[in-house]
């Protein structure tokens, strides 16, 4: 690490001091809402990050201004001399967050992974310094359709405002320092921006300030090597999967943004493993509402986008694995894991309408039905071979298994389940345990 790094360091330490020393004195003057100084905030400390490109001359010095700013936003937040004199950009905004640690966190890991790649670096922050505030400031002053997000409201003005800078945040910077085509930048930036809107979406906590500049990145490596074609049909198919949840959105139990979020999974689905490693949360989509002993009123849609990650979580570990090294062999506990899913799902629907059932009386019907409407698919595509049929076999032993495993584990109120965050993630590491175990009997198959 040179000298000069050692200045920015200080430099810019000194600078993120001064802009919230700034900020706080100016609610004196100014009539601002808390969410207008935290995103006044966010752009300011965001521009800066930007330009760490040429502050400084190796990642390490960015990791560590980094680690040290974050130290600083914990220290604003606990120590009480901090807090009164800068505390109140931070707080007041009337939900959890801890958006300003996964901040300079997001801006480590692009440091790093860019390796002074000044553009994999930059667009990243760009989509995040201005897409976030310009959706937050927007929203909260014009936002009139206001959907359910955990932690609060959010509004499909501002899901717009945030999709329209993403994409000139995308584009413009292609298209000026690449050798991408017109066609090309503008069909990246359409696709970036369509995914990292829904990543917003759906995020909580302040967890896009991680979500989206990791997500850009990620889809800026994958997109840039991408042929015209291809990134043509990527637009189509994430076009086509945002309309089929809409249109079917009324026969779910989905809050709006966990709605976005089962058209992120299938997307990420079909894009890391193709087609065939579409059908299986497709069928639990479509199907795990069947179990449901009534039509599904307004009232019952009280699964969110932990719901959503719980049901995915397996299935995406396995489709990422399948593309890093072991491929289409992992496709059979990637649909165990939706099997074993909709089995839990469909019992913990049906007792709403009927709290006093036993899981020994209806689970292994419950279970049987649901091995075979995501199995099915699947031993067709190995065109119903000795292994696929014993496969299955074993797939829906594992399943019964996890099957009672889970209610043995997941304690039941009134005859009722939690729907809270601890119950999804019992649930998923239930799920993801039994599937391990799928993958190793699959080796003997």
């Amino acid at each position: 690490m040179k000298t000069g790094d050692i200045a920015g360091i200080v430099a810019v330490l000194l600078t993120v001091a001064i802009l919230f020393l700034l900020l706080q004195a100016l609610r004196r003057f100014v009539t601002i809402t808390a969410e207008q100084l935290r995103k006044l905030a966010h752009l300011g400390t965001g521009v800066l990050a930007i330009s760490f490109a040429w502050i400084f001359s190796s990642w390490i010095a960015v990791c560590i201004v980094c680690g040290l700013a974050a130290l600083l936003m914990v220290a604003i937040r606990r120590y009480t001399p901090l807090k009164r004199r800068m505390g109140g950009v931070l707080e007041n905004v009337g939900r959890e967050s801890r958006g300003e640690i996964y901040f300079p966190l997001s801006v480590a890991l692009l440091s790093f992974l860019a390796r002074g790649g000044k553009l994999m670096y930059v667009i990243p922050l760009l989509v995040l310094t201005f897409a976030d505030s310009t959706a937050a400031l927007l929203g909260e002053e014009y936002g009139k359709h206001g959907y359910a997000g955990i932690g609060g409201i959010k509004s499909a003005e501002g899901s717009v405002s945030f999709f329209t800078v993403a994409f000139f945040s995308v584009h413009i910077p292609l298209l000026l320092f690449t050798e991408q085509g017109r066609p090309e930048t503008l069909l990246i930036a359409i696709d970036i921006a369509l995914v990292v809107t829904l990543l917003e979406a759906i995020a909580w906590r302040g967890l896009d300030n991680l979500f989206i500049p990791l997500g850009v990145f990620i889809l800026l490596h994958i997109y840039m090597t991408l042929s015209l074609w291809m990134l043509v049909t990527r637009l189509i198919v994430a076009a086509c999967l945002l309309l089929f949840v809409f249109l079917y959105r009324s026969r779910t139990t989905l809050q709006a943004s966990a709605l976005l979020a089962s058209v992120l999974v299938l997307y990420v689905s079909w894009g890391l493993g193709g087609w065939r490693w579409l059908i299986a949360p497709t069928t639990l989509f479509v199907t795990y509402t069947l179990f449901y002993p009534a039509k599904v009123l307004r009232v019952d849609r009280t699964h969110n986008v932990y719901a959503v990650v719980s049901a995915a979580s397996s299935g995406l570990v396995w489709v990422f694995l399948a593309q890093v090294k072991f491929g289409t062999a992992l496709l059979y506990p990637y649909t165990l894991g939706y099997a074993i899913q909709l089995a839990i799902l469909a019992w913990t629907l049906k007792v709403l309408r009927n709290p006093e059932d036993a899981a020994w009386k209806s689970g292994p019907t419950i279970v049987a039905f649901s091995c075979a409407l995501i199995f099915l698919p699947w031993m067709a595509e190995e065109h119903f071979s000795r292994a696929a049929l014993l496969g299955s076999l074993a797939g829906g032993a594992l399943c019964g298994a996890a099957f009672a495993l889970f209610c043995t584990v997941e304690r039941r109120q009134d005859g009722l389940y939690s729907v809270n965050g601890t119950r999804w993630a019992r649930q998923a590491a239930i799920v993801f345990g039994a599937t391990l175990a799928g993958a190793g009997m699959a080796r003997f198959l």
